[in-house]
Order: structure tokens, then C-alpha cells, then sequence
């Protein structure tokens, strides 16, 4: 990598650790006692390009909020014209964080993967995540939910859209396909089940849209109706596809995806060096996607995921997961 080289998505990894402890969490075995300094912080922020996309995630980025202060800060200062956001697990939020956030041009994810009981299983701590979104919707504070999609939770999907739209300030719901580790007790969801839900998810979305008048877009769902109504030619799944992602943990390293950090062979290098190795994945096309009537609008697989998922399983679930959305939209 050229010693001057921007990166169009920067993730900061603030915390590398976590107050949960997530059964399915692929990050938690590489997981310390570390926080990143403002040190490791400024010169990661200087292969920003300014009108990228930075996300301050972990580990639990709210355990070093102080950072997350003074990376805002810093940026504003500078003037930076890209997007800021944060992923948390939502259990840190105080009513203090609550109204520094508001204050904030930051988007916030949340996790959240059901319902109380389903959450429960998965993640815990569930009635903490829903008063820390409660407080953010008293300083009027958006919030986007991110799903875990599993076979164990794929079955309660349309009782998660319920449950959201009893919130004002949650505006959207991504859906992300679990990553197996060796240990989970999860699995991945069948091809049949993910079209039912997914389709029940999405009518359900629509209805409560029409009544109460305010529509929680489903991420995946909304890329795909774009993606057909538009034509769409698929192009690359992400950046880091195109060697434009990097993710700077507390010590220093840079992995080329969040999903790969501690895999040795996709180790960039560390920040003290002049020179990364420049690290692209794949599209996320793979031969198969030549026989599939959806081939020249779909993003294609997550290629960490993929990478990952291969130890553990003959994996097509991000496949099965695009072919049934386009599938729903079409009827």
C-alpha cells in the first residue's frame, strides 16, 4: 500500500472487548483487555478519506466513550464531509451518552435479535437495550436495529417488526446472516424459512407503515427493490472487495474486515508501518452466480462471511437470503 493511501470505509474498533458475551460473537476469542488511545485513534483517522464512511465499533465501542467525544470532535474540527456512525449493543447507554449522542451528526445501530425471550437466548441483557433505546428517543435520537439472522430467531422475525414500530425513533432493520465459529449453538436459517419470514416481515412492515404512517424500512429488502426497479448492474458486495476497507483495532493492526480480524493470513499489517499490504476479497460472485436469473442485479455473497463460514459449513446462505428477497418482491 502507497504511504498515502485514503480508505473509503474506516472502522475503528474502540474497545477490543465487549460487556456481553454473545454466543455467536465471531470477534470474542480474539478479544482482550484493551482500549484503543487517542494516539492509535489520530493516525488511524489520517487514512480517512474525507468523504468516507467511519464507523466506531468493537468489542463494545460505549466502553471507551471518552474516544468516541474526541474522534467527533477531531473530525468536526477538520471539517470531515463523510458519515460517522457507531454499533453498539445498546446496554452502556446512560441518559448522560443519550443526550451527548443527540447532540452528535452520528448514526447509531442497535443490536437487537427478537423479541425478549429470543434476545435472551442470543445476546441478553435485553431490557438494558430497550432502555437505552428508550432514552435515546427522549432526546429525539434515530436509531437503525440490526438483526443476527439464525435458524433458531429466523421464525420471530415478524414479531421484531411488530415490536419496533412501538418505538418513535427506530428507522430501520438490517438483517445480517449469522457467522458460524466453532462453538456456536446456532445455526444457519433453512431456504424455506428464510422466504416465509422474510416475507411475512416485509407484509407486516407495509401494513403498519399504512396505518400508523410511518414505514421501518427493511435494509436487504429496500437494496433489492432498488435493485429491480432500477436494473441494477451488481458491482462489487463492498469495499472491502475492492480494497477500500480497513479496520484498526487498539493495537495497531488492520484487518481488511471486521469478520477476519485475528485470521493471520488477512493481516494488513499495523499503523507503526509505512506500508500495508494491500488486501482486496472477492466480489462476492462465484461461478455458480452465471446460472442465476438474478445474476446481473444481485450484490452477490459476503466474502468474509463465506471465508468463514466454509470451516464450519458448504455455505449458500447470503444466496438462498438474496434469492428469496428478490423472490418476494417480484410477487
Amino acid at each position: 500500500m502507497k504511504e498515502n493511501k485514503k480508505y473509503l470505509y474506516l472502522v475503528l474498533w474502540l474497545a477490543n472487548y465487549c460487556n456481553l458475551n454473545c454466543d455467536y460473537c465471531y470477534a470474542k476469542d480474539n478479544f482482550d483487555t484493551e482500549k484503543m488511545s487517542w494516539n492509535i485513534a489520530k493516525q488511524g483517522l489520517e487514512l480517512l478519506d474525507e468523504k468516507a464512511t467511519l464507523i466506531l465499533a468493537g468489542g463494545e465501542p460505549l466502553l471507551n466513550f471518552f474516544l468516541v467525544e474526541k474522534i467527533y470532535t477531531h473530525l468536526k474540527e477538520r471539517d470531515f464531509k463523510g458519515k460517522i456512525a457507531i454499533q453498539t449493543n445498546g446496554t452502556l447507554i446512560t441518559d448522560d451518552i443519550a443526550y451527548k449522542l443527540s447532540k452528535m451528526d452520528i448514526k447509531i445501530g442497535i443490536s437487537l435479535d427478537g423479541m425478549f425471550d429470543v434476545n435472551e437466548s442470543s445476546r441478553g441483557e435485553t431490557k438494558k437495550v430497550i432502555d437505552g433505546i428508550r432514552k435515546l428517543e427522549k432526546y429525539s435520537k434515530d436509531v437503525s436495529i440490526n438483526c443476527v439472522l439464525t435458524g433458531e430467531n429466523i421464525n420471530s422475525l415478524e414479531s421484531l417488526v411488530e415490536f419496533l414500530y412501538l418505538f418513535k425513533n427506530i428507522n430501520g432493520l438490517g438483517l445480517d446472516l449469522i457467522r458460524l465459529t466453532s462453538k456456536t449453538k446456532f445455526t444457519i436459517p433453512k431456504t424455506n424459512d428464510l422466504y416465509l419470514n422474510l416475507k411475512n416481515a416485509y407484509e407486516k412492515t407495509n401494513f403498519l407503515g399504512e396505518i400508523i404512517g410511518k414505514y421501518i424500512p427493511i435494509r436487504e429488502l429496500e437494496d433489492a427493490k432498488q435493485r429491480l426497479h432500477l436494473n441494477h448492474h451488481s458491482c462489487n458486495y463492498c469495499y472491502s472487495s475492492i480494497g477500500q476497507t480497513a479496520v484498526i483495532l487498539p493495537t495497531g493492526d488492520i484487518y481488511p474486515c471486521s469478520s477476519l480480524v485475528g485470521e493471520k493470513d488477512y493481516l494488513m499489517g499495523n499503523l507503526r508501518n509505512k506500508e500495508l499490504d494491500d488486501i482486496k476479497l472477492s466480489s462476492g460472485k462465484s461461478l455458480l452466480c452465471e446460472k442465476c436469473k438474478y445474476e446481473k442485479i444481485c450484490r452477490g455473497s459476503c466474502p468474509s462471511r463465506t471465508i468463514m463460514n466454509k470451516k464450519y459449513y458448504s455455505d449458500s446462505s447470503d444466496c438462498n437470503l438474496r434469492k428469496a428477497i428478490f423472490k418476494i418482491l417480484e410477487n
